[in-house]
């Protein structure tokens, strides 16, 4: 399960807006528990929402949560189901951080920030030398995003 010394990593993104008591933060912590148990470590924003729920799916079922948080959010307080915190100056940095160090991506339903993630992740794969990392969109609201 290692790869250049490291723990493989799935970068997980999705709604920040999510209420624990939703279906949506269901599913993320499902994909959290889901990735802990196949020995992945779970990456995310860091913040609420989808980000809180998969990292807890991961902490909480003996796998390990990192959150890559954005400087230009310092009203935001990072979830506390992190085992890491790492701090970038921009969304920009936060997002190629998150690029460079992630095996794969798993994009939840999500709004603009997680349609700007994906946008941002796709393109790097397709110009940069990662091309071989699986972007995996979950449910079917990403349909309607791609057809149009």
């Amino acid at each position: 399960m290692m790869k250049n010394n490291r723990a493989r990593t799935v970068a997980v993104f999705g709604g920040s807006r999510v209420r624990s008591d939703s279906a949506e933060y269901a599913e993320a912590y499902a994909m959290g528990k889901l990735l802990a148990h196949a020995g992945f470590v779970v990456m995310n924003g860091g913040y609420g929402g989808t980000m809180e729920a998969s990292a807890r799916g991961a902490q909480e079922n003996g796998g390990r949560a990192i959150g890559v948080l954005s400087g230009e959010f310092k009203a935001l307080a990072p979830n506390a189901y992190l085992d890491e915190a790492i701090v970038r100056e921009d969304l920009f940095a936060r997002i190629r951080e998150m690029f460079h160090a992630a095996d794969a991506f798993i994009v939840l339903k999500g709004s603009m920030g997680t349609l700007a993630e994906l946008a941002i992740v796709w393109n790097l794969a397709k110009v940069g030398d990662d091309k071989h990392k699986p972007i995996i969109l979950l449910g079917e609201s990403w349909a309607r995003v791609l057809e149009s």
